[in-house]
């Protein structure tokens, strides 16, 4: 029983510890509006450069 419950323990402990880094984490994102700045600076330029670069058949 006494093993049972320490390997309960260990488990349980590395569990919340990953959940409480994965909390600080997406919190931090939340505060400094990181997930925006990602878009903004990562994505959007990466998709403007992908459909520029394809070729229309017809224009407006």
């Amino acid at each position: 029983m006494k093993k049972f419950l320490k390997l309960f323990l260990k488990i349980l402990g590395k569990v919340l510890l990953i959940g409480l880094i994965g909390f600080v984490a997406t919190f931090t994102l939340y505060i400094t509006n990181g997930e925006n700045k990602l878009i903004y600076y990562v994505i959007r330029p990466f998709l403007n450069k992908h459909y520029d670069s394809q070729v229309r058949d017809r224009k407006i």
